[in-house]
């Protein structure tokens, strides 16, 4: 049973085949490499306890990239077969890049993109120490729709892929801040949140088979918890 409700019709009859090249290149707000530069940007821009926010958020999205693997494998459903447009009617110079931005292979339940998109940049909406919050809301709200309105012009995912995956990264999000809140340190909350991370990779590798994707994210995160724990060990019994 198909888990569309029109959407394609309605969307990609909207999008010239001339923008199709724009659309694939905005979901990369969402792709895991973008993410992971962004991380590492912020925190090398910051220091001291903002820094320590930011790893923190940080080891969140991990958690949400490893509950997208985990939900993934335990549906297995399949992405539809809705393409925006055929690769060979782009010009030439766009096909390569189209190949590797408008195309994905694996099961579509729920998005992937719309799950790390949402950790990623809400979880910095609450952490950054830039504008104000209701702004860095805002912004955050603005760049989570176009990842999962490209998502879906793209054919890649259903809207209810999408909708789901926001749902499931912003209710883990909030238990998760809950849960660090109980630490008064924000180094000790970076050490946490990687923690959570780690645990939730590890169950990814068993939910997955040890699929390499999973294997993978546990070793980075395992990684980045263990050098966290080493250099604020003498404050995590507080």
């Amino acid at each position: 049973m198909s888990r569309g409700v029109g959407e394609f019709e309605l969307v990609q009859g909207a999008i010239p085949d001339s923008l199709a090249i724009l659309v694939a290149l905005l979901t990369q707000l969402g792709d895991i490499w973008f993410v992971t530069l962004l991380f590492v940007v912020a925190s090398v821009r910051h220091d001291g306890s903002d820094r320590d926010r930011i790893v923190a958020a940080g080891g969140l999205v991990i958690g949400a990239i490893a509950l997208v693997l985990i939900f993934k494998s335990v549906f297995a459903l399949p992405r539809p077969d809705r393409p925006l447009v055929a690769l060979e009617t782009l010009p030439a110079l766009y096909q390569p890049v189209y190949a590797l931005t408008g195309y994905a292979s694996g099961y579509g339940f729920p998005s992937g993109h719309a799950v790390v998109s949402t950790a990623a940049y809400l979880s910095l909406a609450v952490v950054l120490p830039v504008s104000t919050r209701r702004r860095r809301y805002i912004a955050a709200a603005g760049i989570i729709a176009i990842v999962g309105f490209c998502r879906v012009a793209l054919g890649l995912h259903y809207l209810v892929d999408v909708l789901t995956g926001i749902a499931l990264s912003t209710v883990f999000l909030f238990l998760a801040f809950r849960l660090l809140a109980r630490y008064r340190s924000p180094g000790v909350r970076r050490t946490a949140a990687l923690g959570l991370g780690a645990v939730l990779a590890l169950v990814g590798v068993v939910a997955t088979g040890a699929h390499v994707e999973a294997i993978a994210l546990f070793a980075v995160a395992s990684g980045v918890f263990g050098f966290s724990w080493r250099i604020d060990r003498p404050r995590l019994a507080v």
